[in-house]
């Protein structure tokens, strides 16, 4: 996009007098400010996170026992393992940086507000009213597996609500990062965060696209004869590619960014070559797309050993690492480079853990694809299933959600908060957030993937449902019991980490305990470390004129700011 082109966007955008903005609750119900928008997505999108972790806690320890269920029946197992995935990624995961990026892209490319800021408040209201219904759902016995014919289809309806809000939010980030910025500032010159923003954003627009075309039919089936569904059950194995790697390699993309922005601000540099950081994040959204044809590879397809059909997947984490891979060689470079080490606060630590933990994942993933693929140690014959439909599947899961997804949370919330609350979240309790998070997503990691990989199992709700009861036959022993202890484990530690990070919110930003913030209180290079902590509601009168997403460290490199300020600038209150 040309100079003239962004200008008269940037222009535009700032000259129709925006609607005043209501500062009491109230006004929530009608903001069109992308600040307030953003703290809506963030706010839920924990409370959610909480109910995922509450749920699988109740699956993981389900499956601690040979002998039947001994936490609930089969009818509410299948219907909370499947819950449990819709809360986790569509409650959590995906909306969690749709809300930081509607909040913190605008501001860092200098753009008056979200594109379509109507339709940004649209899509959260649309999202959580969406969810509700989705969870009247699955209490009605409806979800993919339940009883209840209405209750299945509405489920879908509710799904289909979730996916075209997220879409919708989606398109708003992807234009302002498009279109909206700053006069000058070229693409190659925005910040990590709002390029990987943009990925995600593109990503989620053409794979959830797939998803709510596969609703549509997946419905009219259900509700006019059911040609081609197994009944309520034949549901599930079209749809849950979305649970899975390498989509979920789409929705950490973000965490990518996160830890750029932090580890580049911690070494006062800028990448050696910028292209390779933003061709490096593109790839691992690249390679996570294409999860939608796992049906057909993973189910239609059973013997893919047979073929040339399973190097699809191979090939998809095999991108997928080596983008991560780049990444994280990039970043470390540029660390090297600054001949400093950076402060271990909770931003960094978590940033640097979510950095890992997605190569972790994809590492994982490449394995497990290559074993099934080249049906090593007997996989898929002999009753010994695949390890796609193992709780394998589970571990890669951990990893990326509650490993990942919930480190790279931790991160951008105790790096943005003061930017987005004005206030600093607590270090001491942030610590044992990342303690917790991170010790328990390990167990909730190593349970199910060594149990998946070393233990008979059925294929249960990773292919049908129905097989669970049989669960107590089919697994060849108790090893199978402990290794599903060991995950619940995980969770209940992972869910004490959630609650810890909830109430330092609580208490740093609700009750005002947290260290008011100036305006750039971790010396930070992207332009939102210009503004005030937190910008005041509706559309400013003067935005910064930017030519490049690090403005600050230009300034500095520039001798326009002092080594002496900048170091003062860093220092923790």
């Amino acid at each position: 996009m040309t100079d003239a082109t962004t200008e008269a966007a940037h222009s535009t955008g700032s000259a129709v007098a925006p609607q005043a903005e209501d500062p009491t609750a109230f006004g929530l119900l009608n903001t069109a400010d992308h600040k307030r928008i953003g703290r809506l997505f963030i706010g839920f999108s924990l409370l959610f996170a909480l109910a995922g972790a509450v749920t699988d806690v109740l699956v993981r320890f389900d499956l601690a026992s040979d002998s039947g269920h001994t936490v609930l029946n089969l009818e509410t197992f299948t219907q909370v393992f499947m819950f449990t995935r819709d809360a986790l990624v569509f409650g959590m995961l995906i909306p969690f940086f749709l809300g930081v990026a509607i909040y913190i892209v605008p501001l860092q490319v200098g753009a008056p507000n979200i594109a379509f800021a109507r339709a940004a408040a649209l899509s959260f209201w649309g999202w959580l009213v969406s969810f509700g219904v989705l969870v009247g759902a699955y209490i009605g016995n409806g979800g993919p597996a339940g009883g209840w014919d209405a209750g299945v289809r509405l489920h879908m309806l509710a799904l289909a609500g979730l996916v075209m809000s997220l879409i919708v939010g989606a398109i708003c980030v992807a234009v302002t990062t498009l279109t909206m910025r700053a006069p000058g500032m070229y693409m190659d010159r925005t910040p990590p965060f709002a390029w990987s923003a943009l990925v995600t954003a593109s990503m989620l627009v053409v794979s959830l696209g797939v998803v709510l075309g596969q609703l549509v039919l997946l419905y009219i089936d259900h509700r006019y004869g059911r040609h081609f569904l197994d009944g309520n059950y034949g549901v599930w194995p079209r749809i849950d590619w979305m649970y899975r790697t390498p989509q979920l390699f789409i929705y950490v993309v973000p965490v990518l960014g996160v830890a750029a922005e932090i580890m580049l601000a911690a070494a006062r540099r800028w990448v050696f070559e910028p292209l390779a950081l933003y061709f490096t994040m593109g790839l691992v959204g690249l390679f996570g797309f294409g999860a939608w044809a796992n049906f057909g590879i993973a189910s239609e397809g059973e013997d893919i050993v047979d073929g040339l059909e399973g190097i699809v997947l191979v090939g998809l984490y095999a991108g997928a690492l080596a983008g991560v891979g780049g990444l994280l060689a990039l970043l470390g470079f540029t660390v090297w480079q600054s001949r400093k080490w950076p402060r271990p606060t909770t931003a960094v630590l978590a940033a640097f853990g979510a950095g890992k933990l997605i190569a972790v994942a994809a590492l994982v993933g490449l394995i497990g694809a290559g074993v099934d693929w080249l049906n090593i140690a007997g996989r898929g014959i002999d009753g010994n299933a695949p390890l796609r439909f193992t709780t394998w599947v589970t571990g890669q899961q951990s990893l990326l959600i509650y490993g990942a997804g919930l480190l790279g949370m931790l991160a951008a919330l105790h790096w943005w908060a003061p930017k987005i609350w004005g206030r600093r979240l607590s270090e001491f309790a942030g610590w044992a957030s990342f303690a917790a998070i991170g010790g328990g997503a390990f167990l909730a990691w190593l349970g199910p993937t060594l149990s998946g990989a070393f233990t008979e199992q059925p294929q249960f709700v990773y292919n049908d449902p129905l097989l669970t009861t049989d669960y107590d036959s089919l697994i060849d022993s108790s090893a199978a019991e402990g290794l599903s202890v060991v995950g619940g484990i995980g969770v209940v530690v992972v869910l004490a980490g959630i609650g810890l990070v909830v109430l330092n919110l609580l208490v740093s930003v609700g009750m005002g305990k947290g260290a008011e913030a100036d305006a750039d209180p971790w010396g930070g290079l992207t332009p939102e470390w210009l503004l005030d902590s937190p910008p005041a509601l509706g559309q400013s009168d003067s935005l910064p004129q930017l030519s490049s997403g690090t403005p600050l460290l230009d300034a500095e490199l520039n001798g326009s700011v002092t080594p002496a300020e900048r170091e003062a600038a860093e220092v923790l209150a």
